[in-house]
């Protein structure tokens, strides 16, 4: 089952693929107007913030976990670096008008501090949540083969049959060339949710729009990443 983390992205990730299916239909039936690009750029703007919501959640759930399990002495091990020194706000934590959840404090105020950052940056994405992972696990080269099990080269530059007969070094330069494709690939899609929203789409005075293919390419993407994440996550998280 999934969590509540990946429920609501996997709704919002569908939002996006509608509007971006409105978009396609407008423009077959003739519509050569602006509104199916602005309809297609708002289905990748919203994918990207079903994303950036993800790992927010994720986090908070993570973080979450991990203290509760602490504080019942049932972690394995050093409590991580990154989940002792986040801060959490106290009034938060100690608040008791919760009497049903006694425990619902840190999970609160795990999400006020995640209701002002974001996780758009994917360069993030193993500091705060190689905590959770065992040795081994950890990311980015944890979920490296189910990336490059998807078979598209324009994303992680490597397939498996590149992959194969590589051993070492080798192998290791091709690893970290995928986890860099697709960190390049996915702050591409940010960038342009970002000139979407703050400049209506004119990063340097003319409009840039994403054609159907370029769009779809990018929400697919977005979609693959968080499912194998969220998969390997849960595969293996130590609370």
């Amino acid at each position: 089952m999934p969590t509540t983390a990946k429920n609501h992205f996997d709704k919002d990730i569908a939002r996006a693929f509608a509007l971006h299916a409105k978009a396609e239909t407008l423009q077959t039936s003739g519509d050569a107007t602006q509104l199916p690009e602005d309809i297609r750029g708002a289905a990748v703007a919203l994918a990207v913030g079903a994303m950036d919501a993800y790992f927010c959640d994720k986090y908070v759930d993570c973080l979450t976990a991990a203290v509760q399990s602490y504080s019942r002495n049932a972690w394995n091990g050093p409590f991580p670096a990154a989940f002792r020194q986040q801060r959490l706000p106290a009034g938060e934590v100690l608040d008791a008008s919760r009497p049903h959840r006694p425990k619902w404090g840190i999970r609160m105020a795990a999400k006020a501090v995640m209701e002002k950052d974001n996780m758009y940056s994917l360069s993030r994405l193993h500091d705060v949540f190689n905590g959770i992972l065992p040795s081994g696990q950890k990311l980015w080269l944890g979920i490296v083969p189910p990336l490059v099990a998807l078979v598209r080269r324009r994303f992680t530059r490597f397939l498996p049959s590149d992959l194969a007969t590589l051993t070492g070094k080798p192998l290791q330069n091709a690893q970290k060339g995928v986890v860099s494709s697709v960190k390049k690939r996915i702050s591409t899609t940010v960038q342009f949710r970002h000139d979407w929203i703050h400049n209506c789409s004119r990063p340097k005075g003319a409009i840039v729009n994403y054609t159907n293919g370029e769009a779809r390419a990018a929400m697919n993407e977005i979609k693959s990443l968080v499912d194998i994440f969220d998969a390997h996550i849960e595969a293996h998280r130590l609370a």
